[in-house]
Protein backbone atom coordinates (compact mmCIF):
# COMPACT_ATOMS: atom_id res chain seq x y z
CA UNK A 1 0.00 0.00 0.00
CA UNK A 2 2.95 2.30 1.38
CA UNK A 3 4.48 1.93 -2.64
CA UNK A 4 1.44 2.87 -4.19
CA UNK A 5 0.42 5.91 -2.04
CA UNK A 6 4.46 7.20 -2.83
CA UNK A 7 3.68 6.99 -6.23
CA UNK A 8 1.00 9.44 -5.98
CA UNK A 9 0.88 13.26 -5.58
CA UNK A 10 -1.83 16.42 -5.01
CA UNK A 11 -1.06 17.62 -8.46
CA UNK A 12 -1.28 14.63 -10.05
CA UNK A 13 -3.42 14.74 -12.92
CA UNK A 14 -6.79 12.81 -13.04
CA UNK A 15 -9.40 11.68 -15.59
CA UNK A 16 -12.88 9.97 -15.11
CA UNK A 17 -14.23 7.72 -17.47
CA UNK A 18 -16.76 4.66 -18.14
CA UNK A 19 -18.57 2.12 -19.74
CA UNK A 20 -21.18 0.98 -17.73
CA UNK A 21 -24.92 2.73 -17.07
CA UNK A 22 -24.81 3.98 -13.63
CA UNK A 23 -28.19 5.25 -12.48
CA UNK A 24 -30.49 5.71 -9.59
CA UNK A 25 -30.92 2.12 -9.57
CA UNK A 26 -27.08 0.73 -9.08
CA UNK A 27 -26.26 3.96 -6.66
CA UNK A 28 -29.25 2.39 -4.66
CA UNK A 29 -27.50 -0.78 -4.25
CA UNK A 30 -24.42 0.81 -3.59
CA UNK A 31 -25.28 2.87 -0.83
CA UNK A 32 -27.30 -0.06 0.71
CA UNK A 33 -25.08 -2.90 0.04
CA UNK A 34 -21.43 -1.95 -0.87
CA UNK A 35 -21.47 0.95 1.65
CA UNK A 36 -21.43 -0.98 4.47
CA UNK A 37 -18.40 -2.97 3.13
CA UNK A 38 -16.21 0.16 2.36
CA UNK A 39 -16.89 3.03 4.39
CA UNK A 40 -18.24 6.76 3.65
CA UNK A 41 -14.83 7.86 2.54
CA UNK A 42 -14.80 5.05 -0.84
CA UNK A 43 -18.64 5.90 -1.37
CA UNK A 44 -17.85 9.66 -1.75
CA UNK A 45 -15.11 9.02 -4.26
CA UNK A 46 -17.19 7.09 -6.21
CA UNK A 47 -20.43 9.52 -6.03
CA UNK A 48 -18.05 12.37 -6.90
CA UNK A 49 -15.95 10.53 -9.65
CA UNK A 50 -19.55 9.04 -11.30
CA UNK A 51 -20.56 13.28 -11.14
CA UNK A 52 -17.30 13.47 -13.22
CA UNK A 53 -17.72 11.52 -15.81
CA UNK A 54 -17.08 13.37 -18.81
CA UNK A 55 -18.96 12.77 -22.52
CA UNK A 56 -15.86 12.82 -23.99
CA UNK A 57 -12.92 11.71 -22.14
CA UNK A 58 -9.44 13.19 -23.01
CA UNK A 59 -6.39 13.38 -21.35
CA UNK A 60 -5.52 16.66 -22.34
CA UNK A 61 -8.29 18.24 -19.77
CA UNK A 62 -7.33 16.78 -17.00
CA UNK A 63 -7.77 17.66 -13.41
CA UNK A 64 -5.76 17.63 -10.44
CA UNK A 65 -6.04 15.50 -7.49
CA UNK A 66 -5.91 18.42 -5.10
CA UNK A 67 -9.10 19.08 -6.51
CA UNK A 68 -10.47 15.89 -5.47
CA UNK A 69 -9.06 15.92 -2.16
CA UNK A 70 -10.50 19.52 -1.44
CA UNK A 71 -13.98 18.98 -2.13
CA UNK A 72 -13.84 15.03 -0.20
CA UNK A 73 -11.72 16.97 2.91
CA UNK A 74 -9.72 13.90 3.04
CA UNK A 75 -6.14 13.65 3.31
CA UNK A 76 -4.07 11.77 0.28
CA UNK A 77 -3.27 8.81 2.44
CA UNK A 78 -7.41 8.99 3.33
CA UNK A 79 -8.03 9.14 -0.51
CA UNK A 80 -5.87 6.35 -1.52
CA UNK A 81 -6.96 3.60 0.89
CA UNK A 82 -10.49 4.67 -0.32
CA UNK A 83 -9.83 3.80 -3.73
CA UNK A 84 -8.43 1.02 -3.59
CA UNK A 85 -11.39 -0.51 -1.04
CA UNK A 86 -13.55 0.48 -4.65
CA UNK A 87 -10.74 -1.17 -6.89
CA UNK A 88 -11.22 -4.26 -4.54
CA UNK A 89 -14.95 -4.87 -4.42
CA UNK A 90 -14.59 -4.08 -8.47
CA UNK A 91 -16.03 -0.87 -8.72
CA UNK A 92 -13.17 1.07 -9.83
CA UNK A 93 -10.25 0.00 -12.28
CA UNK A 94 -7.21 2.70 -12.14
CA UNK A 95 -4.65 3.17 -15.05
CA UNK A 96 -1.99 5.69 -14.68
CA UNK A 97 0.79 6.83 -17.44
CA UNK A 98 3.62 9.63 -17.70
CA UNK A 99 3.15 11.96 -20.44
CA UNK A 100 4.69 15.46 -21.02
CA UNK A 101 2.04 16.87 -18.64
CA UNK A 102 3.34 14.64 -16.02
CA UNK A 103 1.68 11.70 -14.23
CA UNK A 104 -2.31 11.46 -14.97
CA UNK A 105 -4.58 8.65 -13.79
CA UNK A 106 -7.29 7.67 -15.30
CA UNK A 107 -10.55 6.21 -13.32
CA UNK A 108 -12.70 3.67 -14.82
CA UNK A 109 -15.67 3.24 -12.77
CA UNK A 110 -17.43 0.23 -12.82
CA UNK A 111 -20.95 -0.83 -12.16
CA UNK A 112 -22.34 -2.61 -9.37
CA UNK A 113 -23.58 -6.60 -9.33
CA UNK A 114 -26.87 -6.36 -9.58
CA UNK A 115 -28.61 -6.69 -5.60
CA UNK A 116 -29.37 -10.74 -6.89
CA UNK A 117 -25.99 -11.33 -8.31
CA UNK A 118 -24.66 -9.66 -4.73
CA UNK A 119 -26.33 -11.83 -2.68
CA UNK A 120 -25.34 -14.75 -5.20
CA UNK A 121 -21.93 -13.91 -4.68
CA UNK A 122 -20.74 -16.33 -1.39
CA UNK A 123 -17.98 -13.78 0.07
CA UNK A 124 -19.51 -10.41 -0.86
CA UNK A 125 -23.20 -11.80 1.03
CA UNK A 126 -21.10 -13.43 3.84
CA UNK A 127 -18.83 -9.67 4.57
CA UNK A 128 -22.34 -7.62 4.75
CA UNK A 129 -23.97 -10.44 6.67
CA UNK A 130 -21.32 -9.86 8.99
CA UNK A 131 -20.79 -6.61 8.68
CA UNK A 132 -24.43 -5.57 9.45
CA UNK A 133 -25.90 -8.78 11.66
CA UNK A 134 -28.04 -11.55 10.37
CA UNK A 135 -31.22 -9.34 11.08
CA UNK A 136 -30.59 -6.55 8.90
CA UNK A 137 -28.62 -8.74 6.42
CA UNK A 138 -32.37 -10.50 5.73
CA UNK A 139 -34.52 -7.05 5.61
CA UNK A 140 -31.79 -6.01 3.03
CA UNK A 141 -32.01 -9.38 1.15
CA UNK A 142 -36.02 -9.39 1.57
CA UNK A 143 -35.91 -5.55 0.28
CA UNK A 144 -33.49 -6.58 -2.57
CA UNK A 145 -34.41 -10.27 -3.71
CA UNK A 146 -37.86 -10.61 -4.48
CA UNK A 147 -39.29 -14.46 -3.76
CA UNK A 148 -39.48 -17.22 -6.25
CA UNK A 149 -42.62 -17.51 -8.13
CA UNK A 150 -43.29 -21.31 -10.22
CA UNK A 151 -45.75 -22.17 -12.34
CA UNK A 152 -44.84 -25.38 -12.93
CA UNK A 153 -48.42 -26.45 -14.68
CA UNK A 154 -48.70 -23.42 -17.11
CA UNK A 155 -47.39 -23.76 -21.05
CA UNK A 156 -45.68 -21.18 -22.32
CA UNK A 157 -47.14 -19.36 -25.39
CA UNK A 158 -44.34 -16.03 -25.22
CA UNK A 159 -43.66 -15.62 -29.10
CA UNK A 160 -40.03 -15.60 -30.72
CA UNK A 161 -38.24 -12.59 -32.08
CA UNK A 162 -38.91 -13.96 -35.60
CA UNK A 163 -42.37 -15.03 -35.12
CA UNK A 164 -43.18 -10.74 -35.10
CA UNK A 165 -40.32 -8.94 -36.65
CA UNK A 166 -39.37 -9.65 -40.29
CA UNK A 167 -36.04 -9.68 -40.74
CA UNK A 168 -34.23 -10.24 -44.19
CA UNK A 169 -32.61 -13.67 -44.61
CA UNK A 170 -28.63 -12.23 -45.72
CA UNK A 171 -28.55 -9.73 -42.93
CA UNK A 172 -29.61 -12.15 -40.40
CA UNK A 173 -26.90 -14.26 -42.29
CA UNK A 174 -24.17 -11.45 -41.75
CA UNK A 175 -24.84 -9.99 -38.31
CA UNK A 176 -24.60 -13.93 -36.82
CA UNK A 177 -21.11 -14.15 -38.27
CA UNK A 178 -20.10 -12.01 -35.37
CA UNK A 179 -21.04 -13.70 -31.93
CA UNK A 180 -20.83 -11.72 -28.51
CA UNK A 181 -20.81 -13.85 -25.59
CA UNK A 182 -21.64 -12.34 -22.33
CA UNK A 183 -18.31 -12.81 -19.79
CA UNK A 184 -19.03 -14.51 -16.67
CA UNK A 185 -18.60 -12.40 -13.20
CA UNK A 186 -15.68 -13.53 -11.31
CA UNK A 187 -16.57 -14.16 -7.76
CA UNK A 188 -14.64 -12.34 -5.35
CA UNK A 189 -13.06 -15.39 -3.63
CA UNK A 190 -11.60 -16.34 -6.71
CA UNK A 191 -9.10 -14.04 -6.50
CA UNK A 192 -7.66 -14.78 -2.84
CA UNK A 193 -5.81 -17.90 -1.96
CA UNK A 194 -7.12 -19.99 0.45
CA UNK A 195 -5.53 -22.62 2.90
CA UNK A 196 -7.74 -25.45 2.53
CA UNK A 197 -7.05 -28.95 1.09
CA UNK A 198 -9.95 -29.43 -1.25
CA UNK A 199 -9.11 -32.92 -1.91
CA UNK A 200 -9.56 -33.79 1.28
CA UNK A 201 -12.48 -32.10 1.89
CA UNK A 202 -13.44 -34.27 -1.07
CA UNK A 203 -12.59 -37.74 0.30
CA UNK A 204 -14.71 -36.58 3.52
CA UNK A 205 -18.09 -35.77 1.89
CA UNK A 206 -17.35 -38.98 -0.23
CA UNK A 207 -18.00 -40.69 3.13
CA UNK A 208 -21.00 -38.66 4.61
CA UNK A 209 -24.40 -38.76 3.28
CA UNK A 210 -23.95 -35.61 1.75
CA UNK A 211 -24.89 -36.13 -2.45
CA UNK A 212 -21.82 -36.13 -4.01
CA UNK A 213 -23.58 -33.85 -6.89
CA UNK A 214 -23.36 -31.14 -3.96
CA UNK A 215 -19.51 -31.04 -3.74
CA UNK A 216 -19.08 -28.69 -6.91
CA UNK A 217 -22.24 -25.99 -6.22
CA UNK A 218 -21.47 -25.73 -2.46
CA UNK A 219 -17.54 -25.24 -3.21
CA UNK A 220 -16.96 -21.85 -3.53
CA UNK A 221 -19.98 -21.39 -0.41
CA UNK A 222 -17.01 -23.11 1.66
CA UNK A 223 -14.16 -21.56 0.21
CA UNK A 224 -15.69 -18.26 1.65
CA UNK A 225 -16.35 -19.73 4.76
CA UNK A 226 -13.28 -21.34 5.06
CA UNK A 227 -11.62 -18.17 4.19
CA UNK A 228 -13.51 -16.17 6.98
CA UNK A 229 -13.66 -17.65 9.79
CA UNK A 230 -10.78 -20.41 9.31
CA UNK A 231 -12.80 -23.64 9.45
CA UNK A 232 -10.97 -26.69 9.20
CA UNK A 233 -12.08 -29.57 6.66
CA UNK A 234 -14.02 -31.53 8.97
CA UNK A 235 -15.96 -28.32 10.46
CA UNK A 236 -17.26 -27.41 6.58
CA UNK A 237 -18.64 -31.40 5.89
CA UNK A 238 -20.19 -31.01 9.20
CA UNK A 239 -21.90 -27.93 8.13
CA UNK A 240 -23.21 -29.25 4.96
CA UNK A 241 -24.50 -32.58 6.92
CA UNK A 242 -26.56 -29.98 8.89
CA UNK A 243 -27.78 -27.98 6.13
CA UNK A 244 -28.81 -30.98 4.20
CA UNK A 245 -32.71 -31.08 3.29
CA UNK A 246 -33.09 -34.69 3.08
CA UNK A 247 -36.53 -34.41 1.08
CA UNK A 248 -34.81 -33.60 -1.83
CA UNK A 249 -30.81 -34.20 -0.63
CA UNK A 250 -29.87 -30.56 -1.28
CA UNK A 251 -27.55 -28.38 0.57
CA UNK A 252 -29.48 -25.21 1.47
CA UNK A 253 -26.24 -22.73 1.04
CA UNK A 254 -28.01 -19.66 2.62
CA UNK A 255 -28.64 -22.47 5.80
CA UNK A 256 -24.79 -23.26 5.43
CA UNK A 257 -23.65 -19.43 6.07
CA UNK A 258 -26.13 -18.68 8.30
CA UNK A 259 -24.87 -21.86 10.40
CA UNK A 260 -20.73 -20.45 10.06
CA UNK A 261 -22.09 -17.31 11.21
CA UNK A 262 -24.01 -18.49 14.22
CA UNK A 263 -21.25 -20.65 15.32
CA UNK A 264 -18.39 -17.97 15.04
CA UNK A 265 -20.63 -15.49 17.36
CA UNK A 266 -21.65 -18.49 19.84
CA UNK A 267 -17.67 -19.17 20.33
CA UNK A 268 -17.32 -15.41 21.67
CA UNK A 269 -20.36 -16.04 23.95
CA UNK A 270 -19.09 -19.11 25.34
CA UNK A 271 -15.52 -18.48 25.20
CA UNK A 272 -12.43 -19.50 27.55
CA UNK A 273 -8.66 -18.79 27.58
CA UNK A 274 -7.35 -21.52 25.33
CA UNK A 275 -4.88 -23.56 25.94
CA UNK A 276 -1.58 -23.10 24.09
CA UNK A 277 -0.43 -25.64 20.97
CA UNK A 278 2.72 -27.20 20.76
CA UNK A 279 4.74 -25.06 18.59
CA UNK A 280 7.93 -24.99 16.97
CA UNK A 281 10.95 -24.12 19.29
CA UNK A 282 11.24 -20.59 19.24
CA UNK A 283 14.89 -19.33 18.07
CA UNK A 284 17.06 -18.53 21.44
CA UNK A 285 18.29 -15.50 19.88
CA UNK A 286 15.18 -13.82 19.84
CA UNK A 287 13.63 -15.63 23.00
CA UNK A 288 16.12 -13.91 24.97
CA UNK A 289 14.92 -10.56 24.53
CA UNK A 290 11.46 -11.99 25.20
CA UNK A 291 9.72 -11.77 29.06
CA UNK A 292 7.78 -14.19 30.48
CA UNK A 293 4.93 -11.39 29.89
CA UNK A 294 5.74 -11.68 26.24
CA UNK A 295 5.80 -15.39 26.23
CA UNK A 296 2.30 -15.54 27.55
CA UNK A 297 1.07 -12.80 24.97
CA UNK A 298 2.35 -14.62 22.02
CA UNK A 299 0.76 -18.27 23.21
CA UNK A 300 -2.08 -16.26 23.47
CA UNK A 301 -1.88 -14.59 19.97
CA UNK A 302 -1.47 -18.37 18.49
CA UNK A 303 -4.76 -19.67 19.43
CA UNK A 304 -7.33 -17.34 17.65
CA UNK A 305 -8.03 -16.13 14.68
CA UNK A 306 -8.00 -12.51 14.09
CA UNK A 307 -11.76 -11.87 13.31
CA UNK A 308 -11.66 -13.91 17.40
CA UNK A 309 -8.50 -11.79 18.93
CA UNK A 310 -10.02 -8.30 17.82
CA UNK A 311 -13.72 -9.25 19.36
CA UNK A 312 -11.79 -10.98 22.58
CA UNK A 313 -9.93 -7.13 22.90
CA UNK A 314 -12.91 -5.27 22.48
CA UNK A 315 -14.58 -7.18 24.97
CA UNK A 316 -12.13 -7.11 27.37
CA UNK A 317 -12.23 -2.93 26.91
CA UNK A 318 -16.01 -3.22 27.24
CA UNK A 319 -16.32 -2.47 23.96
CA UNK A 320 -17.15 -3.78 20.68
CA UNK A 321 -16.23 -4.51 17.08
CA UNK A 322 -17.04 -2.02 14.71
CA UNK A 323 -18.15 -2.72 10.87
CA UNK A 324 -14.61 -0.96 9.70
CA UNK A 325 -12.68 -2.74 11.93
CA UNK A 326 -14.17 -5.81 10.38
CA UNK A 327 -13.13 -4.90 7.62
CA UNK A 328 -9.72 -3.99 8.31
CA UNK A 329 -9.02 -7.51 9.63
CA UNK A 330 -10.32 -8.99 7.20
CA UNK A 331 -8.77 -7.24 4.51
CA UNK A 332 -5.65 -8.28 6.09
CA UNK A 333 -6.30 -11.88 6.54
CA UNK A 334 -7.18 -12.31 2.87
CA UNK A 335 -3.97 -11.16 1.71
CA UNK A 336 -2.42 -13.64 3.02
CA UNK A 337 1.30 -11.82 3.51
CA UNK A 338 1.11 -12.71 7.27
CA UNK A 339 0.54 -15.46 10.03
CA UNK A 340 -2.63 -15.26 12.23
CA UNK A 341 -0.41 -14.65 15.19
CA UNK A 342 1.96 -11.79 14.21
CA UNK A 343 -1.73 -10.31 12.87
CA UNK A 344 -2.81 -10.82 16.67
CA UNK A 345 0.50 -9.19 17.74
CA UNK A 346 -0.52 -5.91 16.51
CA UNK A 347 -3.60 -5.92 17.12
CA UNK A 348 -2.96 -6.22 20.66
CA UNK A 349 -0.35 -3.19 20.21
CA UNK A 350 -2.77 -0.78 18.51
CA UNK A 351 -5.61 -1.66 20.52
CA UNK A 352 -4.14 -2.56 23.58
CA UNK A 353 -0.97 -1.32 24.13
CA UNK A 354 -1.44 1.78 22.21
CA UNK A 355 -4.79 1.87 24.32
CA UNK A 356 -6.92 3.09 21.00
CA UNK A 357 -10.44 2.93 21.50
CA UNK A 358 -10.75 1.79 18.04
CA UNK A 359 -8.78 0.34 15.19
CA UNK A 360 -10.19 3.12 12.36
CA UNK A 361 -9.04 6.16 10.32
CA UNK A 362 -5.39 6.86 11.51
CA UNK A 363 -5.27 4.24 13.83
CA UNK A 364 -5.93 1.29 11.16
CA UNK A 365 -3.57 3.46 9.02
CA UNK A 366 -0.79 2.86 11.11
CA UNK A 367 -1.80 -0.50 11.91
CA UNK A 368 -1.97 -1.10 7.66
CA UNK A 369 1.49 0.35 7.64
CA UNK A 370 2.90 -1.78 10.23
CA UNK A 371 1.77 -5.01 8.67
CA UNK A 372 3.25 -4.00 5.70
CA UNK A 373 6.54 -3.33 6.87
CA UNK A 374 6.27 -6.54 8.67
CA UNK A 375 5.58 -8.32 5.09
CA UNK A 376 8.05 -6.66 3.63
CA UNK A 377 11.07 -8.15 6.48
CA UNK A 378 9.62 -11.81 5.74
CA UNK A 379 8.53 -11.90 9.36
CA UNK A 380 6.69 -14.94 10.11
CA UNK A 381 6.21 -15.52 13.58
CA UNK A 382 4.85 -13.84 17.06
CA UNK A 383 8.24 -13.98 18.00
CA UNK A 384 10.24 -11.67 15.46
CA UNK A 385 7.35 -9.63 15.16
CA UNK A 386 7.22 -8.59 18.66
CA UNK A 387 11.02 -8.43 18.94
CA UNK A 388 10.74 -5.86 15.67
CA UNK A 389 8.17 -3.65 17.05
CA UNK A 390 9.57 -3.61 20.21
CA UNK A 391 12.75 -2.16 18.29
CA UNK A 392 10.80 0.26 16.18
CA UNK A 393 9.17 1.62 19.32
CA UNK A 394 12.52 2.40 21.13
CA UNK A 395 13.70 3.80 18.41
CA UNK A 396 11.07 5.89 17.70
CA UNK A 397 11.05 7.03 21.54
CA UNK A 398 14.71 7.78 21.35
CA UNK A 399 14.24 10.56 18.62
CA UNK A 400 10.96 12.02 20.64
CA UNK A 401 12.85 11.87 24.55
CA UNK A 402 15.89 10.83 24.50
CA UNK A 403 17.84 8.93 27.24
CA UNK A 404 13.85 8.41 28.75
CA UNK A 405 13.49 4.27 30.45
CA UNK A 406 10.82 2.00 30.49
CA UNK A 407 11.41 -0.28 32.57
CA UNK A 408 7.67 -1.04 34.40
CA UNK A 409 6.97 -4.94 34.29
CA UNK A 410 3.74 -5.41 32.67
CA UNK A 411 1.04 -7.90 32.79
CA UNK A 412 -0.45 -10.36 29.81
CA UNK A 413 -2.81 -9.61 27.58
CA UNK A 414 -6.21 -10.55 29.72
CA UNK A 415 -5.42 -7.54 32.02
CA UNK A 416 -5.18 -4.49 29.04
CA UNK A 417 -2.35 -2.86 30.81
CA UNK A 418 0.87 -2.16 28.49
CA UNK A 419 3.49 -4.53 27.53
CA UNK A 420 7.19 -2.87 27.95
CA UNK A 421 7.59 -3.68 24.12
CA UNK A 422 4.69 -1.15 23.35
CA UNK A 423 4.28 2.09 24.67
CA UNK A 424 2.51 5.70 22.82
CA UNK A 425 4.34 6.00 19.58
CA UNK A 426 2.94 9.80 19.95
CA UNK A 427 1.58 11.94 22.26
CA UNK A 428 -2.22 13.03 21.09
CA UNK A 429 -2.42 16.12 19.02
CA UNK A 430 -5.05 18.91 19.01
CA UNK A 431 -7.61 18.76 16.69
CA UNK A 432 -6.79 20.99 14.21
CA UNK A 433 -9.04 24.48 14.08
CA UNK A 434 -10.62 25.63 10.41
CA UNK A 435 -8.20 28.52 10.52
CA UNK A 436 -5.47 26.30 10.62
CA UNK A 437 -6.63 24.52 7.87
CA UNK A 438 -6.93 27.41 5.40
CA UNK A 439 -3.53 28.38 6.77
CA UNK A 440 -2.17 24.93 5.65
CA UNK A 441 -4.27 24.97 2.42
CA UNK A 442 -2.72 28.22 1.46
CA UNK A 443 1.09 26.65 2.00
CA UNK A 444 -0.26 23.82 -0.20
CA UNK A 445 -1.17 25.85 -2.98
CA UNK A 446 2.30 28.00 -2.12
CA UNK A 447 4.16 24.86 -2.74
CA UNK A 448 2.77 23.55 -5.63
CA UNK A 449 2.66 26.53 -7.47
CA UNK A 450 6.43 26.99 -6.79
CA UNK A 451 6.69 22.68 -8.20
CA UNK A 452 4.76 23.60 -11.10
CA UNK A 453 7.27 26.70 -12.16
CA UNK A 454 10.39 24.68 -11.25
CA UNK A 455 9.49 22.04 -13.97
Amino acid sequence: MSEGLRQMSPKDGYVVNTKAHIGSTEFKVILKLYQPLMGVNAYGIYSLLAAKVAQTPDLLARRMHKELLDILSLGLRDFYEARIRLEALGLLKTFVQKDELGQVFIYELQAPLSAEDFFKDDLLSMLLADSLGQIQYDELKQEFVKPAFTYANAKEVTKSLLDVFTVKKDTLLKNSQVKVTAKPAKNLVDSVEIDLDIEYLKELLAQSFVPATEISRSLETLKSIALLYGLNELELVKLLEQALNVKDDKVDLELVKKLATQQFDRQFKELTPKEAKATAPIDPAVSAELTQTDLALIAVSKQYLPLEFIEELKRQKNSFVTNLERYTVKTLVEKQVLPNAVINVLLHYYLIAQNNTMLEDKVANRFTKAAAKLAEKKIKTPEEAMVYMREANQKAREKKQPKKYYGRKQQIVQKETLPDWAKDEKEPKAKPTKADKQVLNAQIDELLAQLEQSE
